[in-house]
């Protein structure tokens, strides 16, 4: 239980709790996942295997704004594995967080980040049954 700056008690929500947090983490998880392998499945499909390398650099590369787009990727990819590794030992929920890097350089940082997410809520809300 936190307080609240103007005194009163405020009761932190579990995920038990708020099935449409879950709910909401799974409709952007699955968005995710559809949306960035509709535009990545066809795009291999067309120009080879070889071509999925320009997922992560290709020619973002040429340009100031697309080298800022991907310094930018790579902290916030850095930053939530740190952060999701330490909360995944602390759940003892770490082999969803190798399923969370696998997807974020298998498919997109976009999908992993809900993915783990709705581990996390799930490990959440057993541990607040038993």
């Amino acid at each position: 239980m936190a307080v609240s700056p103007s005194g009163g008690q405020i009761v932190a929500m579990s995920s038990a709790e708020s099935p449409w947090r879950r709910r909401a983490l799974f409709v952007v998880f699955v968005s995710a996942l559809v949306h960035q392998n509709a535009l990545a499945v066809p795009y291999v499909r067309e120009n080879g295997w070889r071509s999925a390398a320009d997922f992560f650099v290709g020619d973002i590369l040429t340009t100031t704004p697309g080298r800022f787009a991907l310094v930018d990727l790579t902290y916030v990819v850095l930053g939530f594995h740190v952060w999701a590794f330490t909360e995944a030992r602390r759940l003892r929920i770490v082999p969803w967080w190798i399923a969370s890097v696998m997807l974020t350089f298998g498919v997109g940082i976009a999908t992993a980040i809900p993915f783990f997410f709705l581990a996390r809520e799930r490990a959440l809300a057993s541990s607040s049954t038993r």
